[in-house]
């Protein structure tokens, strides 16, 4: 039975391949939302654990890096100091802005360092060292064509981009970074001055712990002794800025992924039943010869498995390419197609819809009649 069922794909290769191609392209279009959930939630862990520190210290009961806001007073980098275990507190700020150019809008979250907490990784140019310099992300850079030793105005203040990171974004959000005598010149000579209370000085604390002491103690000494703070893990705090994501992005794209999973169902299904109607006459032919409809049912099930197995690697290489695409046209968006757990979800996914799909036509297959093949 399984060479008749080779036998037939070969037959009419035009039609085998249309249909590898079709299955291909629902999985490439699986894999391409499976990686853009995959890769915001990758974005949103490395916007805390690319900044640094044993320990992140942030405004009491503030428990998230991204969309809370965190104002920590002055003094708290002294305090924390001061306690037990703690080698050095790096102050980190986090400032919510819109930068408009050329008529558009685009909203950026600006983070202020001093030694630690500022873009991990570089593709043009060198980190902020003077007042007016700043480093903007590469998919803000390209959105508005800016590359480094352009001007950069925020608020009406100009500065002057000095490099383009890469990765340094989340939440559809890119990230500029800037030094602390940036800020202050920033907050005293642009458009905010007038409102410059309602801006943080310092948002985080990122801790570095001396050896010998647990980062899990250090933080619980912190939380229970400097009053105005909290102090967590960067690994929770990441997962809690990814529990976040996925309460924003989950509904969404989990109904689209059901239901690019329900027109791949019933996709492979079409084409199972497809399959059976055109062969009606071979089929009635193997009837006549003796099968059953056990054999036939084996036979169209080969089949469906078989055009999956072969679609599979070709969605994959389809889905990697639009991934590429996407992020090559919008580097805001990180499209993780290859990730090892999607992929084997998907294609394990996709071989449960084939044998679901080649049911599908079992009760035509079972009301077949053997004088079918005799009919004109």
């Amino acid at each position: 039975m399984f060479s008749l069922t080779l036998g037939n794909a070969v037959h009419k290769p035009a039609r085998t391949a249309l249909t590898i191609l079709a299955i291909a392209a629902i999985l490439a279009e699986i894999l391409v939302l499976e990686g853009f959930l995959t890769g915001s939630y990758t974005q949103l862990r490395q916007a805390v654990l690319q900044r640094g520190g044993d320990v992140i210290v942030s405004q009491k009961g503030v428990t998230n890096f991204l969309a809370a806001r965190s104002i920590l007073p002055q003094r708290t980098r002294r305090d924390v100091e001061s306690r037990p275990g703690v080698a050095s507190a790096h102050p980190l700020t986090s400032i919510s802005a819109i930068y408009e150019a050329d008529g558009r809008l685009t909203p950026i979250i600006v983070l202020v360092y001093d030694d630690k907490g500022g873009p991990s990784r570089l593709i043009a140019g060198r980190a902020p060292r003077k007042s007016r310099e700043i480093v903007i992300d590469r998919s803000l850079a390209e959105r508005y064509g800016l590359s480094v030793g352009d001007t950069l105005t925020l608020s009406a203040y100009d500065f002057t981009v000095s490099g383009i990171a890469d990765g340094a974004a989340a939440l559809f959000t890119p990230f500029a970074f800037l030094t602390y005598d940036g800020l202050i010149d920033f907050y005293f000579e642009s458009d905010v001055a007038a409102d410059i209370a309602a801006f943080p000085l310092l948002s985080f604390l990122m801790v570095d712990v001396k050896k010998g002491f647990s980062p899990v103690a250090v933080a619980a000494d912190i939380s229970a002794n400097v009053p105005e703070a909290s102090a967590i893990l960067p690994a929770q705090l990441a997962a809690n800025d990814e529990n976040l994501g996925r309460e924003l992005l989950g509904p969404i794209m989990n109904l689209l992924l059901g239901l690019s999973y329900g027109i791949g169902a019933l996709a492979i299904g079409l084409f199972s039943y497809a399959a059976v109607r055109t062969r009606r006459k071979s089929l009635g032919v193997l009837r006549a010869l003796g099968f059953d409809t056990r054999h036939l049912v084996i036979g169209v099930m080969t089949e469906a498995l078989g055009t999956v197995v072969l679609a599979i690697p070709l969605g994959i290489a389809i889905g990697a390419g639009l991934g590429s695409l996407i992020e090559s046209l919008a580097p805001v968006y990180m499209l993780q197609t290859l990730d090892p757990t999607a992929l084997w979800r998907t294609a394990l996914i996709a071989l449960v819809l084939a044998v679901l799909g080649a049911l599908a036509p079992l009760g035509s297959l079972m009301r077949l009649d053997p004088a079918t093949a005799f009919r004109g």
